[in-house]
């Protein structure tokens, strides 16, 4: 019997290997797409990060003009070329948002020695406690159940982008401030449910609002994490709400109702009416979708 080579064989076979390993084996469309677009990602993120680092040195607001619409292009780019491959197809707004929201959190921790950014929770804004006689003071440590003495959630944090926006650096979304000049962010303004996307909304993003056209009302979990219940009239953030003399615009001032404010969440017992929060106490509440309230634009988030 002839001795078999099995060395040789084994040569033999990873040699037809090699040989067709780039067909068995190399990318597909989708798998360079998706690699291409990790690696803009990248990219963008570092270009967002040399621009705080510049503005945190010159004593200005970070310039990111050189990094939105290189990422845009690109983005747009990649998904070309892959000829409808991408294993996500149009995801640019989201995936910019994202990126963005992750280096804003970081250079908001730097500053402020705070945490990064993860998308959890906010903590609630409440660091008092029941004294027992319907009285809030201090209190008397973990655990004792109250939310005073939790602090459950991550620190809030906000950073105001200079150009009408302020991002939330625990959840990653970006909210629109409000004015007192008369234009389409004016706080004064008032919407019927319907009329707050068609009117209000369609108008941020025909304008290109802080260069985003994906600007949306807020859902009811969105619009709630910015209640603030260490706070009464408003129950939010000072950052929304710094004031202003008349006609000063979203980049020079800040206003919030002490009122309601819509959300986009239908109320399922009566889809007639839709949920707001009302900022004067924090309260949730439905209202037909036919009365009149105010608004406030969100976009992103992780």
């Amino acid at each position: 019997m002839p001795i078999r080579n099995t060395a040789g064989m084994y040569v033999a076979l990873l040699g037809m290997l090699m040989v067709g390993g780039s067909a068995a084996y190399g990318a597909s469309a989708a798998d360079k797409c998706e690699a291409a677009k990790n690696k803009i990602a990248g990219k963008y993120a570092f270009c967002r990060a040399k621009a705080e680092a510049k503005a945190i040195k010159t004593a200005t607001l970070p310039d990111f003009t050189k990094c939105d619409p290189k990422f845009s292009q690109k983005w747009m780019a990649a998904e070309t070329a892959a000829g409808g491959m991408c294993p996500t197809q149009g995801d640019e707004p989201a995936l910019q948002s994202c990126v963005a929201a992750h280096t804003t959190a970081v250079a908001a921790a730097l500053m402020s020695g705070g945490t990064c950014g993860s998308g959890g929770l906010p903590e609630t804004g409440q660091q008092q406690c029941d004294q027992g006689a319907g009285t809030l003071g201090a209190c008397p440590g973990s655990p004792s159940g109250q939310d005073g003495a939790e602090l459950a959630g991550a620190p809030r944090s906000y950073t105001d982008n200079g150009d009408g926006t302020v991002t939330d650096n625990v959840t990653g979304l970006m909210w629109e401030k409000l004015s007192l000049d008369g234009s389409i962010h004016d706080v004064n303004n008032a919407y019927t449910w319907a009329a707050a996307v068609a009117t209000k909304i369609t108008a941020l993003n025909g304008a290109n609002f802080a260069g985003h056209t994906d600007w949306r009302l807020p859902n009811r979990l969105e619009l709630e994490t910015l209640v603030d219940a260490g706070r009464n009239a408003p129950t939010i953030d000072p950052v929304f709400n710094t004031l202003g003399p008349p006609g000063c615009t979203v980049v020079t001032c800040s206003f919030t109702q002490t009122n309601g404010y819509w959300t986009s969440t239908s109320y399922k017992a009566d889809p007639t009416h839709a949920w707001f929060v009302y900022f004067f106490t924090g309260e949730v509440d439905d209202s037909p979708k036919t009365n009149v309230t105010y608004a406030r634009a969100v976009r992103g988030g992780l």
